[in-house]
Order: C-alpha cells, then structure tokens, then sequence
C-alpha cells in the first residue's frame, strides 16, 4: 500500500494526463508516485480535480518504476487494474515482460510463471513467443530446468515456433547444468538456424568450462569466419580461461587482436588476464596491463591490484610491489587485510622483517582491525611478523609488535610464543617471563623446551648463580 502519511499533492486547476505524467515522472519515491496516480485516477476524490483517465506511457513508466524497486505486488496491481488505458495487446506487451523481467531479478522465477499463464484471463493478454522467452529465461537463470523443458512443449503445442531468442535460453540452459553432457548444447547448437553471437558467446563459455579450450578456439574461429563479430564478452571468456590454462602468449595474442578489431576491453578482461599472468610467473606483463589500464581510464579494483602485488612478492619483486600499493592508495582504493598481508608475508619470505613490521603498523594506521571474517588472516600475519623479527635479532621491534597483538586481543599461536620466550630469555629475561604468564592466561601450557629456556635464562643472570651458590653452601654446611 502507499504511504499511508504521504502529503496530498497540490492539484492543478485543470489536471490533464499529460500533467499526471510528469507528476509520476518527478516524484522520485515510486510508491509515492503512485499515491498520486491513485487520487488522481480515483472514481471519487474530495482533494483533485474530476477524474482522469491515464496515458499508457504513464501506467507503463509507474509499473517499471514500483518493479525496479521490488514493489512487485503493487506493480502487478497496477498493470491488472489499468488495462483498459492500454489501446491494443502490442501497447500491453512491454510492460508486461518488464514484470517477468523483474520477478526474475529479484529471484522470483515461479512468481513470474504464475503471472505469465494468469495473463490471458487477468489482463486479457495473449501469451506470445516474446513472453514464452522471458518467462523461459527465468526458469533456466535459476535453475527451474524441467519446468523450463516443460513450458517450452506448451510453447510449441500453442504453436509458437522457438526462435533464436529461445534457442539461446535453451542453450545457456545445457551450458550451464554442470551435470548436462556438452554434446546436447552441441546438437542444440547446430540445430539453431541462424546462431548470433549471444549463441556462439554461449557455447564457448561451456566448452571452456568443461576443459574443452581447443573447441572453444575452434568456435571462435568459427564466428569470425562467419563475420559475426565477438564481443568484449566473447573476448574476455576466451582470454580468461586461456589464462586460466597458463596458455598466456595465446591470450596476450587475442588480447592485442582484440584492441585491433576495436573492441574496447573492460574491467573483467584486464583483471583476467592480469590475475592469469600473475599467477603464472608473469608480474612484469601483468604489471605492464596495470599501467595500460590506468591509462585507459579504467581504474583497478582492490581485487586486481591484490593480485599484481602477489605476483611481484612471489617473483621477488617488492620495490614494485611497494610503488603498486602506493599508486593504489593515490588512487583512492584503500588496501584491505589480504593486500596488506600478501606484502607482509613476502617481505619477511626476503628477511626484511622490520619494514613488514612497518607495513604492520600501517595496516593498524589504517584502522583495518580484525572481524569475524578475517581474524585468522589477522592471527597469521602478526605471527609471520614476530617470527621473521626473532629470527632477525630484532628483539625491541618484536616485542613492540607483541605488545600490539596483545592490545588488539589478537592469538599468538604456541610456536610463535616459544620462540619469543627462546629469544627473550637470552638477553630480557623481565620480558620472556611476561610472555610465560601471558601464555598461562591464555590457558597456553608451555612446552618443556619453553620452561628449559626461561630456566636456562634465569641460570645464566650472574646475580642468580651467585645466590644458588650461597644457598647450596650454606645446605651443605648444615
């Protein structure tokens, strides 16, 4: 229901349908729009003017706009009660399938066949092949496959011939079923009259997902042949899972082709290839991608810059990993707990622990603190860095990192909290028994080798050979 404390509108003297248009057009709350639709359109209203009958272009344009914001129940009330404005069946149809379409967004596929076979009864509107397809498309996008085959037998008993709108659901139907063998979306393939690209687009994407890349390639070839042109989805598909395979010159060659048959590459394209590259070994070509796709204006998301600076920490490059989170903080992408940690980890893999422990600290800076989600992310990082810092000699900046971990209530794990008793009992014995009663509060019981080193520590503190030793004189005297 409309609001039910929404202002009454100020009526024009004279309220026409062309004024209720541009009423309905500049309200922007949907539900809203339609209380003024109603008042406006009611049989008897003591606040406008004589009622008015509305323009299909107004009933059309509320129904879109109350389905774009989930109000579905009001949008279908609407279209059902408005029939009458609408001049002929062609007029009805669009709103119509804008319905279906929107039930289908909002997860709501049986909703729209329930409205599809409703239809020739509630709005006196004929089924036709165009809402055979949307409804079609619904069931096969979530999953409804035999009531998909199902209503694709009503469609042919009503004696609607599937065009090449239903043979592409039908297609994207096979290719996606993981348990559908491919060689019936082959057979549905070869069968279509007249395959377009949203066909061919189709067919690659499931032959690359069932490891059959060299068929794809063939298909590629294929509509090209065909002088049907490949679309940026067609291209990114192919170089994605080319990438995927490690096959990187192929996808580099089609990535080049692809910019010179003037087809623009777009964000998932580039962190395709750029995350293919990086996992491969190949940092200095994702790299080079990066910087072509700033400069094309297409900033990267944290996702692809998390993935340049994984590949240059494992091919050891971390001055260039640095640059890439410095240009991406410039950019105003900010670097969550995984980017930070993938850097972390690879400078103490190359024994700069003091400058991971920088990043550390940075990372705190920026007010990345552990959740629910990330706590073990957290745990893992701060661990690698105190474990790197002993390892270092770097005693002072390990226990600074210790302290912080504690602060943040963030776990040692066992090996970490030996190694820092090992280390401490050398030359701070005050500070490696702090972190003995830290463990035995975190109900963390010390291994022997754990005792044996702060024991070992204690004994090695001249004051306290001295003190032993009078003791055992004196035991020995008496």
């Amino acid at each position: 229901m409309p609001p039910a404390n929404s202002t009454p509108p100020k009526w024009p003297k004279t309220l026409t349908a062309d004024h209720l248009h541009r009423l309905v057009r500049a309200e922007r709350d949907p539900r809203r729009a339609l209380a003024i639709f109603d008042g406006a359109t009611a049989a008897a209203s003591t606040s406008a003017p004589d009622p008015i009958t509305p323009s299909p272009a107004t009933v059309s344009l509320l129904t879109s706009r109350l389905a774009s914001a989930g109000h579905l129940p009001l949008a279908t009330s609407l279209l059902s009660r408005s029939r009458g404005v609408f001049p002929s069946v062609a007029a009805l149809e669009p709103p119509f399938l804008g319905l279906l379409r929107a039930f289908s967004r909002t997860h709501r596929p049986l909703a729209a066949l329930h409205l599809f076979r409703s239809a020739p009864s509630d709005l006196a509107l004929p089924h036709s092949a165009r809402s055979y397809n949307a409804v079609l498309a619904a069931l096969v996008a979530h999953s409804h496959l035999p009531l998909a085959r199902s209503l694709l037998a009503d469609m042919r008993a009503a004696g609607f011939a599937p065009t090449a709108a239903t043979y592409n659901v039908l297609l994207k139907a096979h290719c996606s079923d993981a348990a559908a063998h491919i060689e019936d979306a082959l057979r549905l393939f070869r069968n279509i009259p007249k395959p377009d690209v949203c066909s061919y687009n189709t067919i690659i994407d499931g032959l690359c997902r069932r490891g059959r890349l060299a068929e794809a390639l063939d298909m590629f070839s294929e509509m090209v042949g065909k002088c049907i042109a490949p679309t940026v989805v067609t291209y990114t598909t192919v170089i994605h899972w080319l990438a995927r395979e490690g096959c990187f010159d192929d996808a580099l060659k089609i990535f080049h082709e692809m910019g010179r048959r003037g087809v623009s590459p777009n964000l998932v394209t580039y962190s395709s290839l750029i995350d293919g590259l990086c996992k491969g070994g190949r940092a200095t070509s994702a790299l080079e991608l990066l910087d072509r796709m700033v400069k094309e204006k297409k900033l990267p998301n944290t996702i692809t810059y998390s993935s340049v600076i994984d590949g240059l920490c494992k091919e050891h490059m971390l001055s260039e990993a640095m640059e890439v989170l410095d240009r991406m903080r410039l950019q105003g992408r900010k670097p969550d707990a995984g980017l930070f940690g993938k850097l972390i980890v690879g400078l103490c893999d190359a024994g700069r622990a003091v400058e991971a422990a920088n990043y550390l600290d940075e990372m705190v800076l920026a007010g990345i603190e552990p959740n629910r989600v990330t706590w073990s992310l957290h745990a893992r990082i701060n661990n690698t860095v105190l474990t790197a810092l002993c390892d270092k000699g770097e005693l002072g900046r390990a226990f600074q990192v210790y302290q912080s971990t504690r602060t943040r209530s963030i776990s040692t794990d066992p090996t970490t909290f030996h190694l820092l008793v090992e280390s401490f009992s050398k030359n701070n014995i005050e500070k490696a028994a702090r972190v003995v009663l830290d463990m035995l509060s975190e109900r963390c019981i010390p291994e022997r080798e754990t005792w044996d080193a702060i024991i070992s520590g204690y004994w090695s503190k001249k004051k306290v050979r001295q003190e032993a030793k009078e003791i055992w004189d004196h035991l020995t005297v008496n």
